[in-house]
């Protein structure tokens, strides 16, 4: 597996579209929440530095982080494209991978972005919450990384079998970005007992609206609890992978 993981990234490397999208989420994330820590308003005393407060931190962060998991889709999109558009995947097959390794050598990738994206959540957060001279506890609530990386992993497995069906990417991306849209429209369609458990519902709430203890936002109600909301999300990423898989096998090799 480590050698399939390494040939991903041996190609994508040079890939600029690699390192401005994850730049992108590099400088904005820390820019975002640095940013609304530094709000004063006189009409509205609240003090905004909260956020960086253990534990109520980690909730706050996985929040705003999320608003980048489209970026880390599309960029999963775009590259299983690129392999359909370059040939690339047509070479491997003639060099002898499988399709199974394709699809496990993508999971791998998106489990390695995953947790790329989560540990630099967890060094901004170690970063500010010491800074801030928080002395709440540090690991209380931060079960949220995890959540925030099934979170990300979600949306790129929905990326995975988008990537595979449509294979252009500027066709897969404004289908992975209307599947979103779309999915949000039907939940306003259908009874709350059904929306809540559609895919992208269930995936998009995995990092709950923060508290007031954090950003003074909103309070979601959550009718499905956290923990339950996870383990449909992994379901939902496993049958991704699965119909990502029997989609590529009764695909001709182009």
């Amino acid at each position: 597996m480590l050698k399939l993981l390494k040939i991903e990234y041996k190609k994508i490397i040079p890939y600029s579209t690699f390192w401005v999208i994850f730049g992108l989420f590099f400088f904005f994330t820390p820019f975002f929440f640095y940013g609304l820590g530094q709000i004063k308003l006189d009409s509205f005393p609240i003090d905004f530095t909260a956020i960086y407060h253990f534990p109520e931190v980690w909730n706050n962060i996985t929040y705003i982080a999320s608003w980048f998991n489209l970026l880390i889709g599309m960029l999963l999109v775009i590259l299983v494209c690129n392999e359909f558009s370059f040939k690339t995947f047509r070479q491997h097959v003639i060099d002898g991978q499988s399709k199974s390794d394709f699809i496990l050598s993508k999971i791998l990738l998106s489990s390695s972005f995953s947790f790329l994206t989560t540990f630099y959540l967890f060094l901004i957060v170690g970063i500010l919450g010491f800074v801030s001279g928080s002395d709440g506890s540090f690991l209380t609530d931060i079960k949220y990384l995890l959540i925030y990386f099934v979170q990300s992993l979600g949306y790129m497995s929905l990326g995975l079998i988008i990537a595979i069906v449509i294979r252009s990417s500027a066709l897969a991306i404004i289908m992975f970005t209307f599947s979103i849209f779309f999915e949000s429209v039907l939940s306003y369609l259908v009874p709350d007992a059904i929306a809540q458990f559609l895919p992208l519902e269930i995936i998009s709430n995995l990092t709950p609206v923060p508290t007031p203890k954090g950003i003074q936002v909103a309070v979601l109600v959550d009718a499905i609890p956290l923990n339950t909301s996870l383990m449909i999300a992994g379901i939902y990423i496993l049958a991704f992978w699965g119909i990502s898989f029997l989609t590529l096998s009764y695909k001709d090799v182009k």
